[in-house]
């Protein structure tokens, strides 16, 4: 709501600055309204850090022409009065823009923010509900804790679609992770994936037991897709701790 008022006003003023010196018979106004389109386009295009500069830049160098015109054509104290007005116009139209683009980029980074921590608060990705790497990791810590305190086997298992067709890697993907959400054992393992992999953390298991259940995930994943060979790649290995987990996982990404 505050931010809605302030883009609002900043809106009016920006229209009503445009407005007055489009309207006004003032010195030097076509040269003013060309310098201002420009000055809009400019300030849109420039990176954000150059915006304020460029705007100051303008306005002083208007003021300064003003002045010098001023002290040598005009005689009259009525114009000087007239040029004091339109460089006043001129300088409200440009800070107001400046503002309006400034509290833009301000609500754009706001939404940004919003949307990564958004991300990072989801537990489950929208397309196959696998969980996300944040709520993995998180996940991880306590399994991973809990297998060492009752000296169990933790596998970490990395499923790399292996095919070069950008055009059916995504729908490989989630066939894979629907696959993956099928075979691994509920309340037991978890799952998550970014990029073209799949990553599983595989609790109270030995590595015969890892191999059977990955031979009982290339029997689904032909079913799903219904292809002869397999499309991804695998590689394992043992963790007992978070740090070999991160290790294994910075491997992989």
């Amino acid at each position: 709501m505050k931010n809605n008022l302030k883009l609002g006003i900043l809106i009016l003023m920006v229209l009503g600055f445009g407005w007055a010196l489009f309207s006004l018979v003032l010195p030097f106004s076509t040269e003013m309204l060309l310098v201002a389109g420009l000055s809009i386009l400019f300030m849109t295009l420039i990176h954000e850090r150059y915006v304020f500069l460029y705007g100051i830049s303008i306005i002083l160098s208007y003021g300064i022409f003003l002045t010098v015109f001023a002290f040598f054509f005009t005689q009259r104290p009525e114009l000087e009065i007239m040029y004091v007005y339109s460089h006043l116009l001129f300088t409200g139209f440009i800070l107001s823009f400046w503002l309006l683009l400034n509290q833009i980029k301000q609500i754009g980074y706001e939404a940004s923010e919003l949307h990564r921590q958004v991300q990072l608060l989801q537990k489950y990705h929208g397309e196959t509900d696998i969980l996300t790497v944040n709520e993995f990791t998180e996940q991880a810590q306590w399994v991973l804790k809990t297998t060492e305190r009752r000296q169990e086997e933790a596998w970490f298992v990395e499923i790399t679609i292996d095919t070069k067709n950008k055009r059916t890697q995504q729908n490989i993907k989630e066939s894979l992770e629907r696959a993956t959400l099928s075979t691994i054992r509920q309340k037991f393992d978890l799952a998550t994936s970014t990029g073209q992999s799949i990553y599983l953390l595989l609790k109270d298991i030995d590595e015969e037991g890892v191999r059977l259940m990955m031979e009982r995930y290339r029997d689904k994943v032909k079913q799903e897709l219904n292809l002869l060979d397999s499309p991804y790649k695998v590689r394992k290995e043992q963790v007992s701790n978070l740090n070999e987990l991160s290790r294994a996982l910075g491997k992989a990404i």
